[in-house]
């Protein structure tokens, strides 16, 4: 006669049972893992994102002929620059173009046009000190635009342009955002009315005034 004890352990509704348990703990722990990798990555995506890095950054590139090629465009902007400037002003905007290769390298340098926020031309546009550079590696060129705003230009206008830096075939731009801000917050000069000075002695020791008279001078406007 068999044993309780050993009937219990060829019973097959136990053994189901036990291998069922078996089943749903090994995929608890594998759901669980596959939880915690897909949350570890999002939570990387961000904080690359965060950073200015995008994932695909670290995607190993294809080596084969018959690969499609793998997303690696330049960036719009490889530099913002922001003016705010007064209506009247002829504004000078320095910038660099430096060279990270390992070999000399050759760039030419324009700027396109400058628009307002409706694309239509501003009343000037911008000029360059330079339109071709030649760059050593690890060094810097600097260079310079120049842009009148002596007519035309009105407080609450904004402007934008790109100034574009070519090698050979890519374009490679440098953002540039104008904004025309209105007069305020300068010194302010609050001449005094002469009779002050000019109908009494500035002390009872004194018989001088507080400049000695002198010649009167005309002023002219220097146009240089």
């Amino acid at each position: 006669m068999q044993s309780g004890f050993n009937k219990s352990i060829l019973d097959p509704e136990n053994m189901m049972q036990g291998l069922q348990q078996l089943a749903n703990l090994s995929l608890s722990s594998w759901k669980n893992m596959i939880d915690a990798n897909i949350k570890m990555m999002g939570d990387a995506g961000n904080i690359l994102g965060s950073m200015g890095i995008s994932p695909g950054a670290f995607r190993q590139k294809e080596t084969c002929n018959c690969c499609p090629p793998c997303e690696d465009c330049p960036p719009h902007c490889l530099l913002m620059i922001e003016r705010i400037a007064h209506a009247g002003e002829i504004i000078i905007v320095p910038f660099a173009v430096k060279n990270t290769c390992g070999n000399p390298r050759h760039y030419k340098i324009g700027v396109r046009p400058l628009v307002n926020q409706d694309g239509q031309a501003a009343p000037s546009q911008p000029t360059l000190n330079k339109t071709e550079i030649d760059v050593q590696p690890n060094q810097s060129v600097n260079l310079l635009m120049k842009l009148d705003l002596s007519n035309g230009y009105h407080a609450g206008d904004l402007f934008q342009t790109d100034i574009v830096i070519r090698e050979k075939d890519i374009n490679q731009n440098i953002c540039f955002r104008l904004k025309i801000e209105a007069f305020f917050d300068v010194p302010v000069a609050r001449p005094l009315d002469e009779k002050k000075y000019k109908l009494h002695f500035q002390s009872w020791q004194s018989h001088y005034y507080c400049e000695p008279k002198t010649s009167r001078v005309t002023l002219t406007q220097n146009n240089d």
